[in-house]
């Protein structure tokens, strides 16, 4: 049995036709799975085929085994065609996004950017990596863009900006929390009642069970003062602690007995999958689909799912708020961020001693002259406020930026046109340690948020939980 000419040209421009007509169209990330389906429906079509009507050199028909070879065969053709197609189109000239530079392989495939995340799992270093050698706009992906300016990061997230969220967003596709909706009017739907769960007054409520783990966590501390501690570990206890009794009206009780609850290890094996495939969206359906790669996940949502029912029966006895499972997974989002800031703070300050003092000294005169300081008096403690703001510009929550994709008419942003229907993200890390923003960008100067504002050169840049319809919800607070 041997492929003739025809049958090669047949495979080869198939495939080179569905990518033109079809897969160079639309997002196809969420549909990994029924495009093997497709393949497996069109092998089993072309071995019947084959069977009915193919015959041999010698002119006997097929067999079974025949038939299926020459259709594994004649597939295996056209996805060649289909990959050769788009390995051509993405570093040709007539590519939208041909004329911005980048790695050869960036502009092939995303697995180059996954690949270099994987040798130090720090995707935002790489990133910086990359702007020091190809300049301020860097293709860093088939359809994606990392850009350094301010005037993007505005137009891409304000309000009235016509972008609307990128791919990444799909990765907890069936599930879509508030934060992953990338639709714009549901998003504003879900918006609302979150914005009524962190106004003042609910933070007012809040903040008794707050200060309850606050005060667990210093007596941990204070019982490990002669001892050298994991303090990473302690602030995501406390921060895990809080959120649970916060969003599921139980606390995980990791500060009192010391050890991991399995649900926290969960959340972190979660994550750790989130951002190492973070560039690979297709490849999350297949994880789902697999039961070896997928039960944690399962795990995660029945858990999530348990704790639904569990505020739904305090709802029904009027002890409780309603709450969804998408809702519960992004309030232990929030909590990771909490405890990597709290982490990060503390390492800085640990560094910098005349920061840590100056800090102390105005603690020191908030408990003198208040025996029970609340929150209101914390947010007019102007240092600590400054030392947060600077740990968050020097380790921002989301190093890498957000993702967010054009119209598909495009975006001119002052002498930029970016393309339509191009994924465009603004590093935080690699702004914020931008000498054009920044003074000494890289030192920990907390001064320049309150008695040396020359160090900020562009504070419109500086929006660690982002900016417009899509910002933190609890940013101010």
């Amino acid at each position: 049995m041997h492929p003739t000419s025809l049958a090669i040209g047949t495979g080869l421009s198939s495939g080179i036709l569905s990518h033109i007509l079809i897969f160079s169209k639309g997002e196809w990330d969420l549909y990994t799975i029924k495009i093997l389906q497709g393949l497996l429906i069109v092998i089993g079509l072309l071995a019947l085929s084959f069977k009915r009507l193919g015959t041999t050199e010698a002119g006997s028909p097929y067999c079974f085994f025949e038939s299926t070879i020459a259709s594994i065969y004649m597939v295996s053709l056209m996805v060649s065609g289909t990959f050769c197609s788009i390995f051509l189109y993405r570093i040709c000239f007539f590519h939208r996004l041909y004329q911005f530079p980048g790695p050869l392989m960036a502009k092939v495939s995303n697995l180059y950017l996954t690949r270099r995340s994987l040798t130090r799992f720090q995707l935002y270093t790489e990133i910086q990596d990359l702007h020091r050698t190809y300049g301020d706009i860097v293709r860093v992906g088939p359809s994606a863009l990392s850009i350094l300016d301010a005037k993007v990061f505005n137009a891409i997230h304000a309000n009235n900006s016509p972008c609307r969220k990128g791919p990444w967003y799909n990765i907890e596709q069936p599930a879509i929390s508030l934060h992953m909706s990338r639709d714009k009017n549901d998003h504003s739907r879900r918006r609302r009642a979150w914005d009524r769960a962190f106004s003042s007054k609910a933070l007012r409520d809040y903040e008794p069970r707050v200060a309850k783990y606050t005060s667990q966590l210093l007596d941990r501390l204070e019982q490990s003062q002669a001892t050298t501690i994991d303090i990473a570990k302690w602030f995501k206890f406390y921060s895990f602690d809080t959120m649970g009794d916060l969003a599921f009206g139980q606390s995980f009780n990791m500060l009192t007995d010391g050890v991991k609850h399995p649900f926290m290890a969960l959340v972190e094996s979660h994550m750790a999958m989130a951002g190492t495939f973070s560039q690979l969206i297709w490849m999350f359906p297949l994880f789902r689909a697999m039961p070896f790669l997928g039960r944690e996940d399962d795990i995660f949502q029945k858990w999530l799912g348990n704790q639904v029912r569990h505020q739904e029966q305090l709802l029904l006895e009027g002890e409780a708020t309603p709450s969804t499972g998408q809702s519960l997974s992004a309030n232990l989002l929030l909590s990771d961020t909490t405890s990597v800031t709290l982490t990060c703070l503390f390492y800085l300050l640990a560094t910098n001693n005349n920061a840590c003092m100056r800090l102390q000294e105005e603690i020191d005169n908030l408990f003198s002259s208040s025996s029970q300081p609340n929150h209101s008096s914390f947010s007019k403690l102007t240092y600590l406020q400054a030392c947060i703001d600077e740990t968050l510009r020097l380790f921002p929550p989301v190093p890498s930026g957000l993702q967010r994709m054009t119209p598909a008419e495009g975006l001119k942003v002052g002498e930029i046109f970016i393309p339509g229907d191009t994924i465009v993200t603004v590093p935080s890390y690699t702004v914020y340690r931008d000498e054009r923003y920044f003074t000494a960008p890289n030192d920990f100067v907390p001064e320049r948020w309150v008695i040396r504002p020359e160090m900020v050169k562009d504070d419109s840049v500086f929006a660690p939980f982002s900016v417009g319809r899509y910002a933190c919800v609890a940013r101010k607070h």
